[in-house]
């Protein structure tokens, strides 16, 4: 790929995650009346941030490593990117002169074996000429006339233009089509009334989007073996996902939006219920979800579909473990939830929670999981009864290989499935919550109004475990750590509106 054309697709990317954009309004930008409304993917991102939205980047951007603001740091990223490529062009003299104020990005098609397609970045620039110059001077590319444009091809199979006050750069096929739909040929996808809808529904404020045409993707592999294995899974393809992207001062948010349909494909991604702050104070994962049995529901129905019908997983599951899938497995299953802690080898610990409607039910469940490992020890297993304080029904499982004991055990209407002894007293009943802790109140004031707290990453408890466990003699962990120690936590979460899903996933800051 030429110089000038990994200059600017870092730029484009480069972009997004750190200058974000002012776009205070449902509309998108100009570059859509290029994009066939076909396309896979299409995206887009303003380059020059205004208001609260700038404020927030270079706040943001002030408590990583570096100097200047995040203007600043990418032109000097942009100038020592042309310098490793050993490129003739200079960003400040060649590139930022002409650098308009919005970028964005499509995807027309796949190749038939899925693993190349045809994409494009589109860069408004302001002045047609000096861009001009700048992919003459950059690569030594073939021109050749196109619809009354000039199309520069260059080696591996990549070529740009100009058009419409677009500089366009991708593959030789995706810059003709945007060229082509430019002048009219094919619907562009400023026109398409379900790309419209989709992006109606999204926040108004945002740092830019991506959106992904999922009936277009079906359409890409009907007809082939991957897409006929889809089965059931199909159904997942048939509305649009929206991705948006935001900025404040406690960091970065990305909220997707779609069809509660796909609740259905992947029942793990539902609404919270809140459980994830009643996991143990010092978990530095937690990850919460209403209602197991729904999730297995769900994905026994997928699989049924592609494996001769849920009757015929349910002999199987009747076969090797006696259970009925209904009354044994799926029916007595509630919320659930997963917690680790621990920041050294020998603190690590952590469980998963179950909550059980029905005792008797998940009792024989139990029973069954501990004859299935006493009728397939491995080399050093040792189980026992449950060795645990304050009761229970279960078993305690060693190995000489492992520090702590496994307990799985049901108590107190949870079941539960723990490495260490604290972890499983904690998994019934810990002594304070990731509720009281102020590290998850700010990951749920960042999470904003209406979201419950799916998934929780703390990173700085993280990064004490990495080096506990070899990493600070790591020169490339020693590298990155003054970048990721400014980060607080990761987390995520969604809700349920009308007939949509909203996910969000936000990445703090201290």
């Amino acid at each position: 790929m030429p110089r000038l054309l990994v200059t600017l697709i870092v730029l484009a990317t480069a972009t997004v995650a750190a200058a974000g954009c002012g776009n205070d309004g449902a509309s998108s930008s100009d570059a859509t009346s290029l994009v066939p409304a076909r396309s896979l993917v299409y995206a887009e991102v303003t380059l020059r941030p205004e208001g609260d939205q700038k404020a927030a980047i270079e706040e943001l951007i002030s408590k990583f490593p570096g100097e200047g603001s995040a203007g600043d740091r990418i032109r000097r990223l942009m100038q020592q990117a042309l310098a490793e490529e050993d490129s003739k062009l200079s960003y400040e003299d060649d590139i930022e002169p002409w650098l308009g104020d919005e970028a964005a990005f499509f995807m027309s098609g796949m190749s038939a074996d899925g693993e190349d397609g045809d994409f494009a970045v589109l860069v408004a620039t302001e002045d047609e000429e000096a861009t001009v110059d700048a992919m003459e001077k950059d690569g030594d590319p073939r021109r050749r006339e196109y619809r009354g444009h000039d199309l520069y091809v260059y080696e591996e199979e990549q070529a740009a233009a100009v058009a419409e006050g677009w500089f366009l750069v991708g593959t030789p096929r995706a810059v003709r089509t945007a060229i082509d739909t430019a002048e009219g040929d094919g619907e562009p996808i400023e026109d398409d009334d379900r790309y419209r809808e989709t992006l109606a529904a999204a926040p108004d404020d945002r740092l830019g989007f991506i959106y992904m045409n999922m009936p277009a993707f079906l359409r890409e592999v009907q007809g082939t073996a991957e897409g006929a294995a889809l089965g059931a899974l199909g159904r997942l393809f048939e509305e649009p996902i929206l991705v948006t992207g935001d900025a404040d001062e406690a960091g970065v948010r990305f909220e997707a939006t779609v069809p509660k349909e796909i609740m259905r494909g992947f029942p793990v991604i539902a609404a919270g219920g809140g459980t994830a702050g009643e996991l143990p104070a010092d978990s530095w994962l937690a990850f919460a979800q209403p209602d197991l049995g729904r999730t297995i529901e769900g994905y026994v129905d997928m699989a049924g579909s592609a494996l001769g019908g849920r009757e015929f997983l349910e002999q199987q599951l009747r076969a090797a473990t006696g259970l009925d899938l209904e009354e044994d497995v799926i029916s007595w299953m509630g919320d659930w939830g997963v917690f680790v802690r621990g920041t050294s080898l020998d603190e690590l610990g952590g469980a998963v929670v179950i909550e059980t409607s029905d005792e008797a039910a998940s009792g024989r469940f139990v029973d069954a999981i501990v004859r299935l490992m006493r009728e397939n020890p491995t080399p050093g297993m040792r189980l026992g009864p449950l060795a645990l304080g304050g009761g229970g029904e279960g078993v305690t499982l060693r190995r000489p290989d492992v520090p702590q004991p496994i307990h799985i055990f049901q108590r107190d209407g949870k079941v539960v499935a723990a490495y260490g002894d604290a972890a499983a007293r904690d998994a019934i009943d810990p002594d304070q919550t990731l509720a009281d802790s102020p590290a998850f109140q700010d990951a749920q004031e960042a999470l904003g109004d209406g979201y419950a707290i799916s998934i929780f990453v703390a990173i700085e408890p993280i990064l004490a475990l990495a080096e506990s466990a070899g990493a600070s003699s790591d020169a490339d962990f020693q590298k990155a750590k003054p970048y990721l120690e400014p980060l607080a936590a990761l987390v995520g979460g969604a809700r349920e509106d009308g007939d949509l899903l909203r996910g969000v996933l936000a990445l703090t800051v201290k």
